[in-house]
């Protein structure tokens, strides 16, 4: 049977709120004390008959991707027979106060996995950042690379030569977005795998910064753009209406999106949906596998849906 925390306590000779401390990563333990408990921790087998997981997210701000995929999560582990926690991340400190079996990320920054083994015995899974293995710390990402393949050869297929893409600040400037930066190499290599103009990227953060980006693809004759992130959509069919273009004569557009928006404007977007329900699921299970001490084989990569709609049309310049 696995250790417990007051059996912990007594082989070390230390407090059992001293040993609770240590697994749950807190700063008010000594780095050498805290060692000493996880090296202890490991060696004997722990685990926590907690069947709490904490779901970690940047901030309190359920929208957009942060919302669906903690719903999706809280679903599945619910499902599972666990019960989950959301905790932002400005308060990971509490985590030395709560009573958990585990973990997932949904930061979309990579970072965590950095320090996590340093602090915590419970196990971690990374959805969408990157992952340790080093620390036994995994992750379960969406297949970016096949989705950017996909709107590429799409693009390709209906002659167009001269595509874009557009994105927000942070998917093309940041290098710890582990997303962004998979759909970025993607972009570049699939253009130059199919001998294709160099991409013109350009981030937006509003209508006006959008309505100049459009003005700058046109005059350079791209006929095609993919917008690389979520919610992009109504800022830049707002922003060519403004400019009286019609979609898919004067530009055909691709876009990274949630379930139930591409249908739902006009002209029908074409979209590339992450499945956060399988996401959600394949995360639980390399969790269970974890917490029974089973061998996982590797990170988990989930394929995208691709929704042809009539936002893409034949290339027309």
């Amino acid at each position: 049977m696995s250790i417990t925390q007051k059996e912990l306590a007594d082989k070390l000779n230390i407090s059992t709120a001293t040993v609770s401390r240590a697994l749950a990563g807190s700063e008010k333990i000594s780095v050498e004390t805290r060692r000493r408990v996880l090296q202890a921790a490991r060696q004997s087998g722990y685990n926590s008959r907690s069947r709490t997981v904490a779901v970690l997210i940047p901030e309190l701000h359920l929208t957009g991707y942060f919302g669906e995929a903690a719903t999706a999560l809280f679903r599945e582990l619910e499902q599972s027979g666990f019960r989950p926690l959301l905790l932002s991340a400005r308060h990971l400190d509490l985590l030395e106060e709560l009573d958990i079996c585990g973990a997932i990320s949904v930061l979309a920054l990579n970072g965590l996995e950095r320090s996590w083994g340093k602090n915590h015995i419970l196990p971690l899974v990374c959805i969408n950042t990157a992952p340790n293995h080093l620390e036994g710390i995994y992750t379960v990402s969406s297949n970016d690379e096949q989705a950017m393949r996909i709107a590429i050869r799409h693009l390709y297929s209906l002659g167009h030569r001269k595509i874009g893409r557009l994105a927000f600040y942070g998917s093309l400037m940041r290098e710890d977005n582990w997303n962004s930066v998979a759909r970025g190499r993607c972009f570049k290599e699939e253009l130059e795998n199919l001998g294709l103009c160099p991409d013109f990227s350009s981030y937006i953060s509003d209508t006006n910064s959008c309505i100049e980006a459009m003005q700058e693809l046109s005059e350079q004759g791209v006929s095609a753009v993919i917008l690389q992130d979520e919610e992009l959509e109504l800022t830049v069919l707002q922003a060519l209406r403004i400019m009286k273009y019609k979609i898919p004569d004067d530009i055909s557009l691709v876009a990274w999106s949630f379930a139930g928006v591409g249908e739902r404007v006009h002209p029908m977007l074409t979209t590339l949906v992450q499945d956060l329900p399988q996401l959600a699921r394949k995360s639980c299970e390399i969790l269970r596998a974890l917490l029974n001490g089973e061998n996982v084989i590797g990170d988990v990569f989930v394929d995208y849906q691709f929704y042809p709609r009539s936002s893409t049309g034949a290339c027309r310049r």
